[in-house]
């Protein structure tokens, strides 16, 4: 018996969508499950530090549907840990659709995400890595949450900047204010309908102008200096700049057509960051 499965990295909030908005991004992590005596075998990002045993993300999500015992794990990390690029999401997901197939069981991408959100607790960051493309997740002021997958694409070009530094998600929550003004709200509401509109229509220029927050951006430059940095001098091609998840990578949005030169500017710029030119991914978490 052997499943491998894989899921995609993530970039939750696109700017305005706070905790709502994600996209899936063409960066995979990989589990492969075989018969065995309960082996965990960790390759790629984070691999002399992730724990090996019942503890792990992706075993926990696994034991949601299948038992661990009598299974081993190998697995291909590409996704940085705690760089906003949704590790945690993928992990899950990765688990989770694992233990279905070893358990035989079929299960919609909405249950698989009812699944996994006790564990991760960010649809934003889950929904893109279970659904694919750019998703959409919200409550209706109730507990119970809805997610569209809304496009499997997005008019611009993601390029993703990973510096060397790290940024724990709760912490960086911490530095968010409990509560904004109302012209802030207000402005905050408009933009994240603009990046709604931007996502269902497929409009570069919408999606250029919704990239201005109010909400968290503002709050988590100190753990995130790029996102000033590139957005107060943007190398030429830049469309606009966003924090992917919490940071501290951030996102420069670009034409399709100007994706490689931007990207060979970035590297050019920052030697000591990796510049990742990505696509969106179109599936989320499934059986490769």
């Amino acid at each position: 018996m052997s499943v491998v499965v894989r899921a995609p990295a993530t970039s939750a909030n696109l700017g305005p969508g706070f905790d709502c908005f994600g996209a899936a991004l063409e960066l995979w992590n990989e589990l492969e499950v075989t018969s065995g005596t309960g082996a965990v075998v960790l390759e790629g990002e984070g691999a002399g530090e992730l724990p090996r045993g019942a503890e792990h993300l992706a075993l926990r999500a696994f034991s949601l549907v299948a038992p661990v015992e009598g299974h081993d794990f190998r697995f291909v990390n590409r996704i940085p840990l705690e760089r906003g690029l949704g590790s945690s999401a993928a992990t899950i997901a990765c688990g989770l659709v694992a233990g279905l197939a070893v358990a035989g069981r079929d299960a919609t991408a909405d249950e698989v995400l009812a699944l996994g959100l006790p564990l991760e607790g960010h649809a934003d960051n889950l929904a893109p890595a279970v659904f694919g493309g750019v998703c959409l997740s919200w409550r209706n002021g109730t507990g119970y949450m809805h997610t569209r997958r809304l496009a499997t694409d997005l008019p611009l070009a993601p390029i993703v900047v990973v510096p060397d530094t790290r940024v724990n998600t709760e912490a960086s929550r911490g530095r968010l204010p409990a509560s904004v003004s109302h012209a802030d709200a207000a402005a905050a509401s408009a933009q994240a309908a603009l990046l709604g509109a931007a996502v269902a229509a497929g409009d570069a220029d919408l999606l250029a102008a919704a990239f201005h927050d109010k909400l968290h951006e503002p709050y988590r430059v100190e753990d995130a200096p790029l996102l000033a940095e590139l957005r107060d001098d943007p190398v030429p091609g830049t469309a606009g700049v966003t924090l992917s998840g919490s940071g501290p990578s951030v996102v420069v949005w670009a034409a399709k057509a100007d994706a490689d030169a931007v990207a060979a500017a970035l590297d050019a710029r920052l030697p000591d960051a990796e510049v990742l030119p990505l696509s969106i991914a179109e599936q989320g978490a499934a059986r490769a």
